[in-house]
């Protein structure tokens, strides 16, 4: 028999059958495992539940996104030239590609939104409170989030930056952007390394990807001899970007047909002229005004079959014929990055610009709809291909 004392060497095997033998050490392994059973049970319930209950006493995350629009999505009207631009009945664009990259890498992040339907789920909560409109109400919205104190803003666009800084000067709030070319130039930030203040986010480049544009327009479409471009009079980035548009179209020997416009209403009437006499192609300018009203551009582009290139993935999606830009989807998921480190304490100050490449989406529906037959070597570039 072992030494007292050892007993975890004990086995049923030699266990004393005589019930009335000591307690202590008659049936050791078999009271102990008894004993031990409901303790391990508690032990690991209150590990599950520790997260749970972290979860629950840390603060939800409140979100503000503030974007233009929502913009109409464009109606499909294959070479139907009576169609009249804008004449359907819009459907709107309620979720923007920026917000749905977010709210998916958010959780991919282990973040939760903060619904009825996932109660219980573990992971740290976040609340989206997307809020989209005319400039003048995304400044009334800014009021609104100064007002709600919350955790972040997520300005979509320059404009959209530029009205969260200025409403945030005596409240500041961090404001993170999924996308602006020029952050220092337009005086967001301090430098691209260290941002400083209270502002950062992803620079896309996309002024400076449109003589690049124009190449693969023209490569795509060989027969593009006049293209007309869409932009307002005076706007920064859509002069920068003509500045590009215009040399890399005098080297391809392209006549620019650079038309100016202010409202809505106004692109309407103007696109209303468009044949195919008039131009070979349109060309998509980094543009707020116009890419709001994108879905004028692509009906008019599908009616009159005079392809249009975009500057945005989701532009490709709805039915221009091509784009090279950044993907907003993608671009939206780097901001959830940035969120994240910021509700963990880190500065947006301190926290670099992060550039975003470009992708070439190409639409093989569109172009067979605008009979335009696009060659291998074009195809082989492309990032994604719509069929």
């Amino acid at each position: 028999m072992p030494p007292v004392g050892d007993a975890e060497n004990f086995d049923d095997a030699d266990e004393p059958r005589d019930s009335g033998r000591d307690v202590l050490f008659g049936r050791p392994r078999r009271r102990r495992a008894w004993m031990r059973a409901p303790i391990t049970l508690i032990v690991a319930a209150l590990l599950l539940a520790a997260p749970v209950a972290a979860d629950a006493q840390r603060k939800t995350i409140e979100i503000g996104v503030l974007a233009l629009g929502p913009r109409k999505v464009p109606v499909w009207h294959c070479g139907q030239a009576d169609h009249r631009p804008g004449a359907a009945e819009p459907r709107h664009d309620t979720k923007p590609f920026y917000v749905l990259g977010l709210v998916e890498e958010l959780e991919k992040l282990n973040y939760v939104e903060d619904r009825p339907e996932n109660a219980g789920k573990p992971g740290p909560r976040f609340a989206l409170k997307l809020r989209m409109g005319t400039l003048q109400q995304l400044k009334g919205y800014t009021k609104e989030f100064v007002d709600q104190k919350v955790d972040v803003i997520v300005a979509v666009a320059t404009a959209a930056v530029r009205v969260a800084q200025e409403g945030t000067r005596q409240h500041p709030i961090p404001i993170v952007f999924p996308g602006i070319s020029d952050p220092v130039r337009d005086g967001f930030v301090q430098s691209l390394a260290r941002p400083g203040g209270f502002i950062t986010g992803v620079s896309h480049q996309q002024v400076q990807g449109s003589g690049k544009r124009v190449e693969i327009f023209k490569e795509m479409h060989p027969g593009l001899k006049r293209m007309i471009t869409l932009r307002r009079p005076s706007y920064g980035p859509s002069e920068k970007s003509m500045a590009e548009i215009r040399m890399a179209a005098e080297r391809l020997n392209i006549e620019v047909l650079d038309w100016t416009t202010t409202s809505r209403e106004d692109m309407q009437a103007m696109l209303a002229k468009v044949r195919y006499e008039t131009a070979d192609g349109i060309m998509i300018l980094p543009d707020a005004l116009i890419i709001s009203n994108i879905d004028l551009v692509i009906e008019t582009s599908l009616a009159q079959r005079v392809p249009t290139f975009g500057l945005q993935d989701f532009m490709a999606d709805w039915g221009a014929i091509a784009a090279y830009g950044p993907s907003t989807y993608q671009a939206g998921g780097r901001v959830a990055g940035y969120i994240d480190k910021i509700s963990n304490g880190a500065k947006p100050g301190d926290l670099p610009v992060e550039p975003i490449d470009p992708i070439l989406v190409i639409n093989m529906k569109a172009a067979e709809c605008l009979g335009v037959s696009l060659p291998l070597e074009v195809l082989s570039q492309a990032d994604r291909i719509i069929r």
